[in-house]
């Protein structure tokens, strides 16, 4: 008789953390590429809080191996993710597991690899836990240090954690930073959070991506210790982040519009009205797709920072679905009301209507398993 776990003795399974905007989605869909002309098959798992996913618009471009995972953080749905793993293992067989996490979610070592190993004993390898920051908004927080405006501390608290269960740390986008930015980073992460593994990439450029890709192949994760993790300030970490997910199926007049017009006026709309409220943006992102399945995406991984535009879309749109993702430190009810405002003004003359809308805060943090300490 098969064993339920038989699909694939040993898969390797990557899991990639990091804050909100830090660039983990793109990082991926260049980590399937890269095994792709090796020559190995991904299975791709992601996750959210909620649904009507960019991301998994995107994901769904890069590999048909995939399972979406919504409504809380692995950890909290560590059943869910340990039977897509079953599922996609038995019918896709994949030679590796890429998973991405929430963004705000942290303590990944304890409520999902070490539980992966020793609760659910799953026949996988498990790659070092690596945790993505977004190098200009690490320089802001590790090094700047309150000087300019960033999150709150008991959001701060989570991304600090982030850093420190790592087993390795990815600086990304250092193609946006100067050399003297990229060396005090890295002295300060060197100093506060030693005997981590550093890899300065840019997922832009494919700078750097090689040596830390063949690390997460070739070594495995051996934790030394088990952080200890304040789950009620976690969880009011949590609380401050507002999330919203909107379905917007658009008809535009018979003579169309301009997809690249949209898009970044309803962005600018967007962080207008949130720089307004005063609120920090955690990642905005939205997507444009049309009938035949062209998409262009939009996205801002920081208040203060100019939308950038990705992707295409053949010729005039005309009909097609917007995706809007939006998490930033503010009450959903001013999420609602900055992103209403903005479709109003920008989509008021194109016919459009709303057919998913969840606004909301993430609820408190409830592990399914957590493992206190290393065997």
């Amino acid at each position: 008789m098969r064993n339920e776990n038989s699909f694939l003795p040993m898969t390797r399974f990557v899991l990639v953390g990091g804050f909100l905007g830090a660039g983990k989605t793109t990082v991926i869909a260049r980590l399937v590429r890269w095994l792709g002309a090796r020559g190995l098959r991904c299975g791709l798992i992601t996750n959210d809080q909620g649904a009507g996913l960019v991301d998994s618009a995107l994901a769904r471009r890069q590999t048909a191996a995939m399972a979406e995972i919504t409504g809380g953080c692995f950890c909290c749905r560590l059943d869910d993710l340990v039977a897509a793993v079953k599922n996609l293992g038995q019918s896709e067989r994949p030679d590796v597991f890429l998973a991405e996490p929430v963004g705000s979610c942290t303590d990944l070592m304890a409520t999902v690899l070490q539980p992966l190993r020793r609760v659910y004993q799953m026949p996988l390898s498990l790659a070092p836990l690596a945790v993505l920051l977004d190098g200009q908004r690490a320089y802001r927080t590790l090094v700047e240090r309150g000087r300019t405006r960033d999150f709150s501390k008991d959001v701060g608290y989570i991304y600090r954690k982030q850093i420190e269960e790592a087993e390795i740390l990815v600086i990304n986008k250092t193609d946006l930073l100067t050399a003297a930015q990229l060396e005090k980073l890295t002295r300060e992460l060197e100093m506060n959070y030693p005997g981590r593994k550093i890899f300065p990439i840019s997922a832009r450029t494919g700078e750097g991506l090689d040596a830390w890709f063949s690390v997460l192949m070739e070594e495995g994760s051996s934790p030394h210790a088990l952080m200890d993790v304040d789950y009620e300030r976690y969880g009011v970490g949590e609380a401050l982040l507002g999330w919203l997910n909107a379905t917007v199926a658009i008809s535009a007049a018979r003579a169309g519009v301009s997809g690249a017009d949209i898009l970044p006026g309803l962005a600018d709309e967007v962080m207008n009205g949130l720089e307004r409220e005063g609120i920090e943006v955690a990642h905005f992102k939205m997507a444009l797709e049309d009938e035949s399945g062209s998409l262009l995406r939009v996205q801002v991984t920081r208040s203060g920072e100019k939308p950038e535009l990705a992707g295409k879309l053949d010729g005039v749109f005309r009909e097609g679905r917007l995706l809007v993702n939006l998490r930033a430190e503010g009450e959903p009810g001013q999420l609602a009301g900055t992103v209403s405002a903005a479709l109003a003004k920008v989509l008021g003359s194109i016919g459009h209507e709303v057919v998913e809308w969840a606004c909301f805060k993430p609820g408190q943090p409830v592990p399914t398993h957590r493992v206190g300490a290393l065997a």
